[in-house]
């Protein structure tokens, strides 16, 4: 049976958005199950309707989106929040991801950038559900332990469900690159995933702040840029290999399988 299309709580006080966002979700086969003009029933709704996904605006007339953002990741960790917002503040895609954000759009959007966003979102959802161990499944037993870094939250729960599947202990999750660096120096484990776009510190930034102080680290860039350079550059800064999202679950095992030879 094929897996119906994702549910969508859209929260944003100008009606335009929401008129916009409804149509074109609604032509490319997501459910809209409701478009909210403020935070006041974010929390309510997100019961009722149980969506997959809510795009939730920051700025809203009555309430604080970032606080609503940590409010419903708190409460309900594996609906993805995709921040929408036109605020230039340069410190609060970093805010965003640390309280848990699926994604992080600004303000004013494309119909494009807008669906690759909730549906690069939405295959990150399918992908988790199909990666974490059933219940009742025997648990892999620790081989090695990993610290995990990505800005989206999402991902870092798919990344952790599948390196738990071949027996790695994720014992850190980080949003940015610079709270990466300290959970390694915390931890000192044996892989490191990091993403390659990332607020505060970068991938790429990160990579080399960890190679040069824990080189025996095997570390593995994360990213859904396919641009060769990059990649060159973070072999040279000491990766081990590299993962181009979006990607399958099974093939991020063997790799890191293999890195542990």
């Amino acid at each position: 049976m094929p897996a119906l299309p994702p549910k969508v709580l859209i929260v944003d006080d100008a009606a335009a958005v929401r008129s916009m966002l409804r149509g074109l979700l609604s032509e490319e086969g997501f459910r809209v199950v409701a478009d909210l003009a403020s935070g006041s029933g974010v929390l309510a709704n997100v019961e009722r309707f149980e969506p997959d996904i809510v795009c939730l605006d920051y700025n809203l007339p009555d309430a604080d989106g970032l606080e609503l953002l940590r409010q419903i990741h708190a409460a309900h960790p594996t609906v993805a929040v995709v921040m929408v917002t036109g605020t230039v503040d340069a410190d609060l895609e970093s805010a965003a991801a640390e309280a848990g954000a699926a994604g992080f759009i600004r303000k004013p959007f494309s119909p494009d950038k807008i669906l690759k966003e909730l549906g690069q979102v939405a295959h990150t959802r399918r992908l988790l559900a199909a990666a974490q161990q059933p219940a009742g499944a025997e648990a892999v037993p620790p081989r090695a332990k990993a610290v995990i870094a990505d800005d989206s939250a999402t991902m870092r729960q798919l990344l952790k469900a599948i390196l738990e599947r071949v027996g790695v202990a994720v014992v850190g999750e980080a949003s940015d690159g610079k709270i990466a660096v300290d959970l390694v120096t915390r931890h000192r484990p044996e892989i490191v995933c990091l993403d390659l776009d990332m607020p505060v510190m970068g991938g790429l930034e990160a990579l080399q702040t960890i190679h040069a102080a824990y080189p025996a680290a095997k570390i593995m860039m994360v990213t859904g840029n396919a641009n060769r350079d990059a990649i060159v550059q973070a072999g040279k800064a000491g990766a081990r290999g590299y993962i181009l999202k979006p990607f399958r679950p099974e093939k991020v095992g063997e790799a890191i399988v293999r890195l542990l030879g």
